[in-house]
């Protein structure tokens, strides 16, 4: 099982292909398996590293009272350097996207280019959406006492399928079932790391994050299925980060990894033409 040490954890790892290294980051209660096949095709030209966030996977949990968006950076951090991994492009969806945001306004010289997918800034843009954003973390803290931490995302799950339709969450099922694919090699991520990782999602307004300073080349993806809220985040960072490109996914929602990854793999070998060298 390959793992190497960063920022005192035991992260796991996979890397794949040769070429210009590629970085892509899961989101929340997931792990690396939902980039680790959909984005082989690139390993014929790149070095495709996935792995397991502080809290997720087989990396799993770590002796911290809490985490953060910047702690999930430095962590990025300590891998690249970890790999050798000379100013990696770094993708991420969702959380992965966030994560990805910081890494890239932190270490503007160790990135080459930055893609993210169906993921949100700090910076709160309508009423609706603090709503939202203050709102669901006090309904898991509600029902947490009540669902094991697995159960309770499951549930969050269908209250966002519920509110936005189906459409804007993507195939839920064949996300489920990406998950479930070697699962017994994989544990659940326990109650206390969910704990953190809610923390992270519900702090995440106050995270200062200047998108000025984001210097590389960007690709700012959302399915065009999503919810509003999303693309209007997308075109946000369009307008914020220098050199930047707001892109839908078509016929995709948030879960666009399985809803439309042709579409993905093609954006991509198209942007890194140009944006890593």
């Amino acid at each position: 099982m390959p793992t190497v040490r960063t920022n005192g954890i035991r992260t796991y790892y996979e890397d794949s292909g040769d070429g210009p290294p590629v970085v892509f980051l899961h989101g929340a209660m997931s792990d690396h398996r939902i980039w680790a096949e959909r984005m082989q095709p690139l390993a014929t030209d790149y070095r495709i590293v996935v792995y397991d966030l502080r809290g997720h996977g087989r990396t799993g949990g770590s002796e911290r009272n809490s985490y953060s968006i910047d702690l999930y950076a430095e962590d990025l951090h300590a891998l690249v350097e970890a790999l050798n991994l000379d100013r990696p492009a770094v993708c991420g969806l969702s959380l992965g996207g966030m994560i990805a945001q910081a890494y890239a306004a932190n270490y503007p010289n160790e990135i080459s280019a930055l893609c993210t997918f169906g993921t949100r800034t700090p910076t709160i843009l309508s009423r609706g959406e603090w709503v939202e954003r203050r709102g669901t973390p006090k309904l898991a803290d509600a029902l947490s006492p009540f669902l094991d931490p697995n159960r309770l995302w499951n549930v969050l799950d269908k209250y966002y399928e519920w509110r936005y339709g189906e459409e804007a969450i993507g195939d839920l099922e064949a996300a489920e079932r990406l998950q479930r694919s070697h699962a017994a090699e994989f544990p659940e991520v326990r109650e206390e790391e969910l704990a953190k990782i809610d923390d992270v999602l519900a702090s995440y307004p106050s995270v200062s994050l200047d998108h000025s300073s984001i210097t590389v080349p960007s690709l700012l993806m959302y399915g065009e299925r999503e919810t509003e809220s999303a693309i209007r985040h997308a075109g946000y960072m369009a307008t914020e980060i220098p050199d930047a490109e707001a892109r839908g996914i078509p016929n995709a929602g948030h879960n666009s990894h399985v809803d439309n990854p042709e579409f993905i793999i093609e954006s991509l070998r198209e942007f890194f033409a140009t944006a890593v060298e």
